[in-house]
């Protein structure tokens, strides 16, 4: 599993448009939007490339003035299934 948490800024004006964009982007999950354009999201694949790649293309979006990748998390699944002994 790999997570990250993007900080995303739109343009104010555009912030309806940015929401139906990423919410058609495969493993991006929006937490928090505000007026002025500010959204707080997450990227989730099992791939800690195409998350990489994910948070990259988010400013290719039509509207997206940046986006900041503020944290991230990756761990492999099969290997922490190994470690637990019941």
């Amino acid at each position: 599993m790999n997570i990250a948490g993007v900080l995303v800024h739109a343009m104010p004006e555009q912030v309806d448009a940015v929401t139906g964009r990423l919410m058609e982007i495969s493993g991006v999950e929006i937490h928090a939007v505000t007026d002025d354009g500010r959204f707080i999201l997450t990227v989730e694949d099992e791939d800690e490339k195409v998350v990489g790649n994910t948070v990259i293309n988010l400013h290719q979006c039509e509207g997206v003035i940046s986006a900041a990748m503020v944290y991230q998390y990756g761990d492999d699944d099969k290997a922490l299934e190994e470690e637990i002994v019941i």
